[in-house]
């Protein structure tokens, strides 16, 4: 039997860009998939104030693993742009952190489904 992810989190997250100078706001879901690995999918907001959770992924993904005590190097970070904001359809990229550079690679939603063993 397959082990499903559960969902921890879902709120909005609310948090200063120092860039920006304005509140940000994001919708976020946290999926714990044992002790200490989660899946964490940040979704942009049309009426987001301020900048997007791409131009913020940095700061977003210290202030989140920092609040919800997440391990930074066991945490799978997503990216998700719901429909009719960059496409026709909802969009996911995985976001890694290397060194001190993000690298981004898209994700389709069943393959995102499949390691969490929910449907979004």
């Amino acid at each position: 039997m397959e082990s499903s992810a559960i969902l921890q989190v879902e709120t909005k997250f609310k948090w200063h860009s120092e860039i920006g100078k304005k509140d940000c706001e994001c919708g976020l879901r946290i999926y714990k998939i044992s002790f200490n690995q989660a899946i964490v999918i940040v979704s942009e907001l049309k009426d987001n104030p301020g900048r997007s959770i791409t131009d913020e992924a940095l700061t977003l993904i210290h202030l989140i693993c920092y609040k919800f005590g997440l391990n930074l190097t066991n945490t799978m970070w997503i990216e998700h742009y719901p429909e009719g904001y960059l496409k026709e359809e909802d969009t996911y990229d995985e976001i890694k952190l290397e060194m001190f550079d993000l690298n981004s690679k898209r994700i389709n939603k069943q393959r995102l489904e499949a390691l969490l063993g929910v449907k979004l």
